[in-house]
């Protein structure tokens, strides 16, 4: 009701021109003054499902500013959005997404959904006429954290995701022999180049990270090696 949670929005940037394609919206909470970063209060809000609120307070931020934003002549690249898995019990989401996204006239093309694997059969199920609906509706969709789930591959297959995001954790090693993490992306990133979906690269926060990915034909990158 204060309205504390903000609104910031990390670039996602081309990695062949270094062009601005994209951005993830990302909340902190400003607590008097101070910026509360998202690991120090978005679990209790997850195990209290609140989370849920706090999913479509942002999201009705992401359209509010779009709208703001086409009004004033500027053309916005397309905005990722963070929906928890929490909300598959939830049959009316897609159409409360919607519903938001018609309040402020806002255009399929600049919205994304991102949402981090379902861990169980009954989510899947849910998760896979979720994303269904999305994508009829010309929303893109993409997989979060990809590359930590025991059933990564299986969002692959059964999914009708059209972009995949890379977890930061695969990179933490780029450039140290000791590790096999190099061959591990480089392959993940070929494979779902083969399948045609976008890939993006969260967490580059160095020149040698960004490298690799240039080599490995990863298209997209996000982190604070930009911003």
């Amino acid at each position: 009701k204060r309205e504390e949670f903000v609104v910031y929005y990390q670039p996602k940037v081309s990695i062949d021109d270094k062009t601005l394609c994209g951005c993830e919206a990302l909340v902190r909470w400003n607590r008097n003054g101070h910026i509360v970063a998202p690991g120090e209060f978005l679990p209790i809000l997850e195990k209290e499902a609140s989370v849920c609120q706090l999913d479509f307070y942002v999201f009705h931020k992401v359209c509010k500013d779009i709208r703001s934003w086409l009004d004033a002549g500027i053309e916005p690249v397309r905005v990722s959005s963070n929906f928890s898995r929490l909300h598959l019990s939830n049959t009316h989401l897609a159409e409360d997404i919607l519903r938001i996204m018609q309040d402020f006239d806002i255009d399929s093309k600049y919205i994304e959904i991102e949402l981090t694997e379902a861990s169980d059969f009954e989510d899947k199920v849910a998760m896979q006429k979720f994303v269904n609906q999305l994508r009829q509706n010309n929303i893109s969709v993409s997989i979060d954290d990809f590359g930590t789930g025991y059933s990564t591959f299986n969002a692959l297959k059964d999914l009708n995701v059209n972009i995949i995001k890379l977890d930061k954790s695969l990179l933490d090693n780029i450039g140290d022999n000791k590790h096999h993490d190099e061959v591990v992306v480089k392959n993940m990133v070929n494979m779902i180049n083969e399948l045609n979906l976008e890939v993006v690269a969260e967490g580059v926060e160095n020149s040698k990270q960004l490298d690799f990915l240039q080599n490995a034909k990863c298209s997209t990158v996000q982190g604070f090696i930009y911003d």
